[in-house]
C-alpha cells in the first residue's frame, strides 16, 4: 500500500489512479502526482488499487480547485497520472480511473473495491491482453474561393459560378465523408471494439488541418504490430486525397472501461 507517514496521517488523502489484477506484483517505485510520495497498491478480493498519498491543503476541494485553474499545474498533474497508468500497463491489464478521483482515507478505496468488485473484476477480464490505440485523420485546409482569372461577363455568369463552386465545395465534402468511413471501417474490422469521439478543433488539437476522425480502438496486443502497418497503409493510399492519419497509443482502455470505473 502506498506509504503514509503517521505523523501526518490526518492530513493525507489517496488519488487512485486506476486498478490492477490482484496477482500484480508491487510496483517499481515511482511518485505519484504529489512528487514528496511514492506509488503503490491497495489489495482487495482479486484487485489492487493503484494510489499514492497527496496533502489535503493541495488536494481537497479548494486546493484542488485552484490546481485545476492553472493551466500548467493542471498539464503538469496530468501527465502524472497518465505515466503511472502507462506503468502500469506494462505489467498487465489496467482499468483507469479519471484524474482527480481522490479517497478520504485507505478504508473508503477498499469499500469502493467491494461495492465495484464485480464490474471491475469483468473489466480486467475483458482488457487482459488489450490495449487503447487512438488514430486521428486531418484534412488540409483548402481555400474556399480561388481567385477567378477573368471576370464575370454578366450577373447570370456571376451565379452559374457561384453555383458551380457550391456544388464542387458539396461533391468534395461528401467524398471526403465516404473516405473516412472506409478508413474507419477497414480499423474497425481489425479490433476488438471502436469508440468515436467528436473531432477536435485546432485549438485543441494543435494540428493546422481540420480534424476529421478521432477514434479510440481496442486492439489485441499480439495484433498491434498488424494494426500499425494498417494505419500506415491506409496513410499512405489516401495521402493524394488530402487525409493524414495519426497514431498513438498503447494507452490503457481509457474510452473501454467507462462503466467499471464510475
Amino acid at each position: 500500500m502506498p506509504e503514509r507517514p503517521a505523523a501526518n496521517d490526518g492530513l493525507l488523502a489517496l488519488w487512485v489512479y486506476g486498478v490492477l489484477g490482484g496477482d500484480a506484483g508491487d510496483p517499481t517505485p515511482r511518485r505519484g502526482v504529489d512528487p514528496a510520495y511514492d506509488i503503490g497498491l491497495i489489495r482487495y478480493a482479486g484487485l489492487a488499487a493503484v494510489a499514492s498519498p497527496v496533502p489535503l491543503a493541495q488536494f481537497g476541494e479548494r486546493g484542488l480547485s485552484e490546481s485545476l485553474e492553472d493551466l500548467d499545474r493542471l498539464e503538469a498533474l496530468a501527465r502524472a497520472h497518465e505515466q503511472v497508468l502507462d506503468d502500469a500497463l506494462s505489467a498487465g491489464a489496467v482499468v483507469p480511473f479519471r484524474m482527480c478521483t481522490i479517497y478520504e482515507r485507505e478504508e473508503r478505496v477498499l469499500e469502493m473495491l467491494a461495492r465495484e468488485r464485480a464490474p471491475l473484476t469483468a473489466a480486467l477480464r475483458r482488457l487482459r491482453g488489450m490495449a487503447e490505440w487512438g488514430v486521428k485523420a486531418y484534412v488540409a485546409g483548402r481555400e474556399a474561393n480561388q481567385a477567378a482569372t477573368d471576370a464575370p461577363a454578366s450577373g447570370t455568369d456571376y451565379l452559374s459560378r457561384k453555383r458551380a463552386g457550391r456544388d464542387a465545395a458539396e461533391a468534395a465534402r461528401r467524398a471526403l465523408e465516404v473516405t473516412v468511413q472506409e478508413v474507419h471501417v477497414r480499423l474497425h474490422e481489425q479490433a476488438a471494439d471502436t469508440v468515436l469521439s467528436a473531432p477536435q478543433d485546432r485549438g485543441l488539437s494543435g494540428h493546422d488541418g481540420q480534424m476529421v476522425l478521432n477514434a479510440a480502438y481496442l486492439v489485441a496486443d499480439a495484433d498491434a504490430g498488424e494494426f500499425g502497418s494498417l494505419v500506415a497503409e491506409l496513410a499512405r493510399r489516401h495521402r493524394p486525397d488530402g487525409l493524414e492519419l495519426e497514431l498513438t497509443g498503447p494507452w490503457p482502455a481509457y474510452h473501454f472501461s467507462e462503466a467499471a470505473a464510475r
